[in-house]
């Protein structure tokens, strides 16, 4: 009698121990589970945060960019416009001449201004 109450006590106590370690290992991946869930929660905001700080150095790269091609579409303006003056000057001469209503050849920066003292410009 004693040797079958000494076995069940036994057999009792392995069943109460496996019981209490099955429980426990739940419990400990459940927490588990939890903390790695939080873990992927703060990496994620974490890779938002960043690709929003991406996004705006991105931004402020193409700003700086649009600014610098401005700035060398104006200068390229300003340079064409100084080479077509100096090209109309390089062609076009200080003086002009015109027939004048005397008959004469005068010279002068503008027709009109050649044929001043000469009765205008023959048309």
């Amino acid at each position: 009698m004693r040797l079958n109450l000494l076995k069940h006590s036994a057999i009792a106590c392995v069943f109460a121990f496996g019981i209490s370690t099955a429980a426990f290992a739940q419990t400990t991946t459940g927490d588990e589970a939890k903390k790695a869930g939080h873990e992927a929660k703060e990496a994620g905001k974490a890779a938002g945060e960043a690709g929003e700080h991406a996004g705006k150095a991105a931004a402020k790269g193409a700003k700086k960019t649009g600014q610098v091609t401005e700035d060398a579409a104006k200068e390229t303006a300003n340079g064409t416009k100084k080479a077509a003056k100096a090209t109309k000057k390089a062609v076009t001469p200080d003086t002009t001449s015109a027939t004048c209503k005397d008959g004469t050849v005068q010279t002068g920066k503008t027709k009109t201004t050649a044929c001043d003292d000469h009765g205008g410009v023959r048309d």
